[in-house]
């Protein structure tokens, strides 16, 4: 099972350095294991070069368990995810750029187009700004991540969250479509948000499909 996920974390980094979701060193991934275990990606490395071998676990204390490499410097983050909101078995950060481009303004992404509350539980949230991989970092992500499952980093990037990889991916590849959408309208001069009784409605969907209690 282990070696499985390794393999499918790696074919889903090269995923997303090919559809321009991802590039070069940056981003990350974890995957939970049961309730106290995670794999995750390596620090310092081309991510779409990676191999399974690369792929390091670690324990929810941040123990490396197995692996020859350091973690991610953004380990402190996954880890306060994945303690905060037991739901969440998968996490990618990435530097998608469109959605960097709303990190960089320190700008929300507001629910234009109804899919973004179903995969998202509603506006994506800005997390203040901190240093990449510190504490105060975790802490506002987890904050911004409050009934959503993605939020975007104050001059960043983005986080996308889901109960398997496979849903991580799906959220990730919305939030960057939606912001891309937004922008292009806010060129245009005009943009709408979705009427409040369908945010309402879709978030209860939302809620009920990634088993948040209310």
């Amino acid at each position: 099972m282990l070696e499985d996920l390794k393999r499918k974390i790696v074919e889903v980094m090269r995923y997303l350095d090919d559809k321009g979701l991802n590039h070069g060193r940056s981003g990350n991934i974890s995957v939970k294991i049961g309730t106290d275990r995670l794999l995750i990606t390596p620090s310092g490395v081309v991510k779409s070069e990676m191999t399974p071998e690369d792929i390091l676990l670690v324990s929810l204390d941040g123990e490396v368990l197995e692996g020859f490499r350091n973690p991610s410097v953004e380990m402190p983050m996954h880890l306060a995810i994945y303690r905060e909101y037991p739901y969440i078995g998968a996490i990618i950060h990435a530097h998608a750029l469109y959605t960097s481009v709303l990190a960089v303004a320190r700008e929300p992404l507001p629910p234009v187009i109804e899919e973004t509350v179903l995969y998202t539980g509603g506006e994506v949230r800005v997390a203040d700004y901190a240093p990449f991989g510190s504490k105060e970092l975790a802490e506002n992500v987890v904050k911004a991540l409050k009934d959503r499952s993605a939020a975007i980093l104050a001059n960043h990037g983005v986080v996308a969250c889901g109960r398997n990889l496979e849903e991580a991916v799906e959220v990730l590849t919305v939030v960057e479509r939606t912001a891309q959408v937004y922008i292009l309208a806010r060129i245009l001069g005009k943009w709408t948000s979705i009427p409040e009784e369908s945010i309402s409605f879709y978030q209860t969907l939302f809620q009920k499909r990634v088993g948040i209690k209310k």
